[in-house]
């Protein structure tokens, strides 16, 4: 049976195969969701255990571990959340808790290099894609997973637009 779409409908969810995803390392999205759980979950058992057994056992710990879990369970879940997920030239882009947004990438009118400096020294180097209006479509850093391929992608689908990105190279 042909694959061939001829009525002008939509692919069901089960035919379109993503051919790979984009997203943040594991170390910088699961490990501070994880540490801001068990931070909260934590200060929750320290609460109880200081409220039933004494209460100057503890000083204020456990109410730092649940504002620790408070601040890092939704950043951790917003970093989890990030992705962009490629099909054949089609991708979609999803930040955070924001909507999943679909992307085609004919759209794609420039390619750069980006360096974003910490305060210690430390460089952080990306690819940007903007459309013809200059609207930012996705930002996607060195250290995500996916990396190599996605840019390989993007040299494949759009190779002058890679091409000027290549011979600008990054910027000091």
């Amino acid at each position: 049976m042909s694959e061939i779409n001829t009525w002008d409908g939509t692919v069901t969810k089960g035919a379109a195969k993503p051919l790979f995803i984009v997203q943040r390392s594991w170390a910088g999205s699961t490990l501070i969701l994880w540490l801001g759980l068990g931070a909260f979950v934590l200060g929750v058992l320290g609460a109880v255990v200081q409220s039933s057994v004494s209460s100057d056992l503890g000083g204020p710990i456990p109410g730092m571990l649940i504002g620790a879990g408070i601040v890092g369970l939704p950043i951790g879940a917003i970093l989890c959340g990030s992705r962009i997920t490629v099909y054949d030239e089609l991708y979609d882009v999803r930040r955070g808790w924001g909507r999943k947004r679909r992307r085609d990438v004919t759209a794609l009118e420039t390619l750069r290099f980006e360096k974003q400096r910490s305060g210690n020294g430390i460089a952080f180097i990306s690819v940007v894609g903007w459309d013809a209006n200059r609207k930012q479509q996705f930002r996607v850093y060195t250290t995500n997973r996916g990396f190599d391929e996605f840019t390989a992608w993007l040299a494949q689908h759009r190779p002058e637009q890679w091409a000027k990105c290549e011979a600008l190279g990054i910027p000091d």
